[in-house]
């Protein structure tokens, strides 16, 4: 018999998996900004769900998977099919619209397979190898919302086909890369968490104005962040390395000189 305390985070998670898959009914028929809401609604129930089960120590395999499955179709398929959908309407001959849609679906769950065989179910949230898929689902729709929201308010059209196929490649690619990505709160860390916490708040209250400003700009800058850090690493550990190295060349000559 199912405990009681798994019943409520393994519920939120079939709603996100509701939700992706009402995304993808509503993409099929062409209505791009439903799908997208729909996914942003999938990405509340994913938070929720884990927050969950960290209140209620419900975490066990069956959830991890099933979480793991949900996602894969509310940030997998759904944003891949809306891809497809757009695509199919802006460049109906493009014989590329195949080809990035399933790309953008295949790294997706590969990076879900790979997310489950390096961890377990825990209440400890580590650090990510590649991007996290919702991000990634984020980085496509916030820019058809932020394409949209200007063009209403201002008249300009700033979506572009080839710069819409570039983010749905680079967030595929990102997934599936060895790039370390940390978690948001710590990405954010920078921020005192007195004015996060009024900048949540803020965002909650002004969520109907500002919705399609805050996640283009919240997803784009947690990339940049952890991209930022982790070649400016590798770049201070490339420079360890050559000091070490050049100390050892020292020793040696000096060793020679000494004989």
């Amino acid at each position: 018999m199912v405990k009681k305390k798994y019943i409520a985070p393994n519920l939120i998670t079939a709603g996100n998996m509701f939700l992706g898959y009402l995304s993808i009914t509503e993409s099929i028929k062409g209505n791009f900004n439903t799908a997208i809401l729909f996914i942003l609604l999938a990405m509340v129930c994913d938070g929720l769900d884990g927050k969950t089960a960290r209140t209620l120590d419900a975490f066990s395999e069956f959830g991890k998977e099933f979480d793991s499955f949900s996602d894969a179709i509310s940030f997998g398929l759904a944003p891949s099919m809306l891809i497809y959908s757009i695509l199919s309407s802006k460049v109906p001959s493009s014989p590329f619209i195949v080809p990035v849609s399933f790309l953008y679906a295949l790294c997706g769950v590969m990076r879900l397979v790979k997310f489950n065989i390096i961890n377990i179910a825990s209440s400890e949230k580590g650090d990510f190898s590649g991007m996290p898929i919702p991000n990634a689902a984020a980085m496509v729709v916030s820019y058809v919302m932020i394409c949209n929201i200007v063009y209403e308010k201002f008249l300009i059209n700033l979506f572009d086909i080839k710069v819409f196929i570039g983010i749905s490649v680079i967030s595929a690619s990102l997934m599936v890369s060895t790039i370390p990505f940390k978690t948001p709160d710590k990405t954010f860390s920078f921020i005192p968490k007195k004015v996060a916490l009024g900048l949540i708040l803020a965002l909650l209250i002004t969520m109907y104005w500002t919705l399609d400003y805050s996640v283009f700009i919240i997803s784009y800058l947690y990339v940049l962040l952890n991209i930022i850090s982790y070649f400016n690493k590798r770049f201070l550990s490339n420079e360890n390395d050559t000091s070490v190295d050049e100390f050892i060349e020292i020793e040696i000559d000096d060793e020679e000189k000494g004989e």
